[in-house]
């Protein structure tokens, strides 16, 4: 961030503002008195250390730091990062989310720039909903992800989510199975990071995501672990299930859905 410098008579000094003869921009002044210097775009108007001709915010309030154009965090709003992978940071994963242990992202030397915040949202892509399927693709709303609140915790960085879908044996029978996913995000040293909800976080401007995370420093770790249970009520990896189900052959398939989204300002 930018510390506030005052232009005052520096402007004049170093950047050769004009001075007029007869008249000045303060009404109260004695006539006769010469102009204010005048500087145009060279001017740091709002005093924030940002000349007026970059400033893309004028009239930062007093004393708040800003970023490289001259914008306070009071004066943005966190907004989505259309590219990836991101922030110049190099993206790695290890494991399988149907398997034990799960699946590991792990988001590594992240260039923070000037930015005051980087926020990581899951499922927040309202044209590729969030989920998961053993019959095929996942192709109704059942089998997307819908967030559970009783496993979440959002202290210890933990969220959850809930579906339902279905296997078909090889004897023409459709088994219901019941579906869970678990996401847990740590920081670099594998200390959990808090979720919130999107609107704690100030995200005004999220599509479908409804929890998000403040990443701090320069790397963070995402673990995902996609299970089912069918009427036994015990739980398993969902590829580990599917392996060992009586499928016809060939069977369905398995397909899953699951993004992450950033948003920064």
């Amino acid at each position: 961030m930018t510390n506030r410098v005052l232009c005052l008579s520096a402007c004049a000094a170093l950047l050769g503002c004009a001075k007029g003869g007869t008249h000045t921009d303060d009404p109260d002044a004695p006539p006769g008195t010469p102009d204010a210097p005048s500087c145009g775009e060279l001017c740091d108007s709002d005093g924030d250390g940002v000349l007026d001709g970059t400033d893309a915010c004028p009239q930062t309030p007093p004393g708040e730091p800003v970023n490289m154009v001259g914008c306070s965090e009071s004066q943005v709003s966190p907004t989505l990062e259309p590219t990836f992978p991101p922030y110049g940071l190099t993206f790695t994963e290890a494991g399988d989310a149907g398997r034990a242990g799960g699946l590991t992202w792990s988001y590594t030397g992240i260039d923070r720039a000037d930015m005051f915040h980087i926020y990581w949202v899951p499922c927040d892509d309202p044209l590729d909903v969030c989920g998961l399927s053993l019959d095929g693709p996942v192709d109704n709303a059942a089998e997307d992800w819908h967030f559970d609140a009783a496993r979440t915790d959002l202290t210890a960085g933990v969220l959850a989510y809930v579906n339902t879908t279905n296997i078909p044996h090889a004897d023409a029978t459709v088994v219901p199975l019941s579906g869970r996913l678990t996401v847990t995000v740590t920081d670099a040293a594998q200390q959990p990071l808090a979720f919130a909800t999107v609107g704690t976080l100030g995200i005004t401007s999220a599509r479908v995501g409804t929890h998000g995370v403040e990443i701090p420093g320069t790397a963070y770790n995402v673990n995902l672990l996609m299970e089912v249970a069918d009427s036994s009520g015990a739980f398993t990896p969902y590829l580990d299930y599917y392996d060992a189900a009586p499928t016809p052959d060939p069977g369905p398939g398995t397909a899953v859905s699951f993004g992450g989204f950033f948003y920064d300002e």
